[in-house]
């Protein structure tokens, strides 16, 4: 009987022991888990934490960029009240002036403020289209800053010259010599960007320079659909590209306004009414061309949007050289 009653205790020994050890095991495993959640809890706190310090500083620089948008809105509007004082008093003080927008190019201030307007526009614009050569050339952040800066001298050399043939009566001899000056700092330009860049580099360059036409459409047209349903995909911006730039190399203008070598200072022959109906009239046929070439590379709906920028960038340009042969054609027929 004592033997059966130390067995029974030997047995609920074991059994207990077995269960204590379980208990044991069971505790600690708990433990562990605990511990994990206790690291996961602290890891998705951390990356809360640091989501919040994302969206306060978005938050931040959305408030900056508003700010900008105002700054720049507010900009505008002085320039346009100042465009509409000057026409006013242009027109108002010298009713017989061929050109009734001297007056407003006279005035220093205005031409600064179109020219910090223009270097706004113009460093966006090459950060946006030259971003892809920059990254082609390998070049480091400050090498692109250089660049950017030259490129903008370029686009910016003819800016005093042009607005000074808009101030000042004068005739198509001195508009040559001001467009000849245009030439030769666009070249001095061109050969300090030459000296920078290397004989290859340049070469990849003026290749790059070369498609921007092409280039400036297809990422306006790319703004218009980011975030929709039609949106352009890298490969679809790449092939558009290539596939305008092919038409257009295939494709000769009777006039192109497009090639700044031909102007020679008689703006008010290049900008004739029969030069520029023919000029858009073949604009249109190139249009066609690009249009169907895009047939294989957009979706229907891509392409009804790519043949509606077309037609409005059109209707812009025209508008422009509207204004230019006004401008011009006037001072011409007055002599």
């Amino acid at each position: 009987m004592k033997n059966i009653s130390l067995g029974i205790f030997l047995i609920a020994t074991v059994v207990f022991g077995s269960l204590y050890v379980q208990q044991v095991h069971t505790t600690r495993r708990a433990e562990a888990t605990v511990a994990e959640m206790q690291e996961r809890v602290g890891d998705q706190e951390a990356r809360l934490d640091q989501q919040e310090k994302q969206v306060a500083g978005l938050r931040s620089r959305l408030a900056e960029s508003r700010e900008e948008v105002q700054t720049r809105a507010s900009e505008a509007v002085e320039l346009q009240q100042a465009l509409t004082n000057a026409v006013q008093a242009g027109a108002e003080t010298n009713a017989k002036a061929s050109n009734p927008l001297s007056a407003m190019f006279k005035d220093p201030a205005l031409k600064d403020m179109i020219k910090n307007q223009q270097k706004v526009a113009m460093g966006a614009m090459i950060d946006k289209n030259y971003a892809k050569l920059f990254a082609d050339l390998h070049l480091s952040p400050d090498q692109a800053a250089s660049l950017k800066d030259l490129i903008m001298n370029k686009m910016l050399a003819g800016t005093d010259l042009g607005m000074s043939m808009l101030s000042e009566d004068m005739d198509a001899a001195k508009r040559k010599e001001l467009t000849d000056q245009v030439k030769t700092s666009t070249d001095a330009i061109d050969a300090q960007i030459k000296q920078f860049l290397g004989d290859d580099n340049y070469a990849q360059f003026q290749s790059y320079e070369k498609t921007q036409g092409e280039r400036t459409v297809v990422s306006g047209l790319k703004d218009q659909l980011a975030g929709s349903p039609t949106a352009l995909n890298a490969d679809q911006e790449q092939q558009l590209v290539q596939a305008m730039t092919q038409q257009r190399q295939n494709f000769t203008f009777t006039t192109d306004y497009s090639d700044q070598s031909k102007f020679n200072g008689d703006f008010a022959s290049m900008f004739s009414e029969d030069k520029m109906s023919q000029y858009f009239q073949q604009l249109d046929q190139l249009n066609q061309q690009y249009t169907e070439s895009a047939r294989s590379i957009l979706s229907p709906d891509q392409l009804d949007a790519f043949q509606k920028y077309l037609a409005n960038q059109q209707q812009l340009q025209k508008m422009g050289m509207q204004m230019a042969a006004k401008m011009f054609g006037t001072k011409a027929a007055a002599k």
